[in-house]
C-alpha cells in the first residue's frame, strides 16, 4: 500500500498511542512483577523514541541532513549549505542564486523574493521584484537589467539575515523535498538513498511536467525495468540512475546541455554510495564528487 505522509503521521500517533497505553497497563502490575514491568517501560520508550525519529519525508533528522549535504556538495562543493552563493554560470537561467540554486528565468528566485518581502519588507532585494516578473514572465535568462551586479551582492547581504535562511529552507521544502518525497512515496521507496536521489533530482531537474524534469524521468525508469515493486528498489535505483545520467547529457532544454554534462558526477556519487551498500546512509561516510572528497557526518 501507498503511504502518504497523512497517514504515516496517523500511524506513527497511533503507534505512539498504543505503546503509552501498554506502558500505562504495565504500571498496574508493577508491585507484582516490577523486573518485568521496568523492561517493558524501557521497550515502550524505545520504541516510541523511534517512531518519532521519522520526518514527513521517510527520513530520520540524520539522513535528511546527510541528504541535504550531499545536495550541497553537489551544488557548491561544501558540506555547509551556502545561502549567500549567487553567479551567472552561463546556463542560459540567468542567475543561480542560494542553497539549491534559485535561478531568475523561471520564478524560482522570484518566488523566494517574494517570500522574503512578506516576512520582511524592508530588505536589499525587494527592489528587484519588478524586474524578477518580467523575467520570469518571459523565461529569459537575460540578467543586464536587473542590474546582476547589484542583484548577486544584494542576494549576498541578505544571506546574513535568518529570516532569508528560514525563507530558503521553508521553500526548497516546499518546492522540492516535498513533491520528491510525494513521488517517492507513490513508488513505495523506502530506503534512504532511493528517496535522496528523487530529493536531488527534483532539485535539479525540477518538478513540472517537462521531459527534462523529475516526473518524466521516473516514468521513464518505469518503462524500461517496471516499478520498484516489480524490479526491486535497488535495481530500480540503478536504472533511475542510468535515465537521468541519459537527460543530463541529452536534455531537451538545449540550454542546460553544457552545463548539465558538466554534472553527471553528482550521479555517479549517488551510484557509488550504492556500491558499498550503504542504502540508509549510515554516517559518517567519504564520498568523491568532482575530484574532490568529502565527509558526510
Amino acid at each position: 500500500m501507498r503511504v502518504s505522509g497523512t497517514h504515516r503521521l496517523a500511524a506513527t500517533v497511533t503507534v505512539v498511542a498504543a505503546l503509552t497505553a501498554g506502558t500505562a497497563c504495565a504500571a498496574t502490575s508493577a508491585q507484582a512483577t516490577p523486573g518485568i514491568t521496568a523492561n517493558r517501560q524501557a521497550t515502550a520508550a524505545q520504541q516510541a523514541t523511534a517512531a518519532q525519529r521519522v520526518t514527513a519525508g521517510g527520513l530520520t533528522p540524520d539522513q535528511r541532513r546527510r541528504a541535504d549535504q550531499l545536495i550541497s556538495v553537489f551544488e557548491n562543493s561544501t558540506t555547509e549549505i551556502q545561502y549567500g552563493y549567487a553567479e551567472n554560470i552561463n546556463d542560459g537561467r540567468g542567475v543561480t542564486a542560494g542553497r539549491a540554486g534559485f535561478t531568475t528565468d523561471d520564478g524560482d528566485a522570484l518566488k523566494v523574493v517574494r517570500a522574503y518581502t512578506a516576512a520582511s519588507p524592508d530588505n536589499p532585494l525587494a527592489r528587484f521584484i519588478p524586474e524578477l516578473e518580467r523575467l520570469a514572465s518571459a523565461g529569459s535568462g537575460d540578467t543586464s537589467s536587473l542590474p546582476e551586479g547589484d542583484y548577486i551582492a544584494a542576494w549576498k547581504q541578505a544571506a546574513a539575515d535568518p529570516v532569508f535562511r528560514q525563507v530558503q529552507d521553508d521553500q526548497v521544502d516546499q518546492r522540492y523535498f516535498t513533491p520528491a518525497m510525494s513521488q517517492a512515496d507513490q513508488l513505495d521507496l523506502t530506503t534512504a538513498l532511493a528517496r535522496a536521489e528523487l530529493y536531488d533530482a527534483s532539485i535539479q531537474h525540477g518538478n513540472g511536467s517537462e521531459y527534462d524534469a523529475l516526473p518524466a524521468l521516473i516514468d521513464r525508469t518505469d518503462a524500461k525495468v517496471g516499478t520498484p515493486s516489480a524490479a526491486g528498489e535497488r535495481a530500480w535505483l540503478d536504472a533511475f540512475f542510468d535515465v537521468r545520467i541519459d537527460d543530463l547529457n541529452n536534455p531537451a532544454n538545449s540550454s542546460t546541455a553544457d552545463e548539465w554534462r558538466k554534472s553527471v558526477d553528482r550521479v555517479e556519487c549517488l551510484r557509488r554510495i550504492a556500491a558499498t551498500g550503504n542504502y540508509d546512509l549510515d554516517g559518517p561516510f567519504s564520498i568523491t564528487a568532482f575530484g574532490s572528497g568529502y565527509t558526510i557526518g
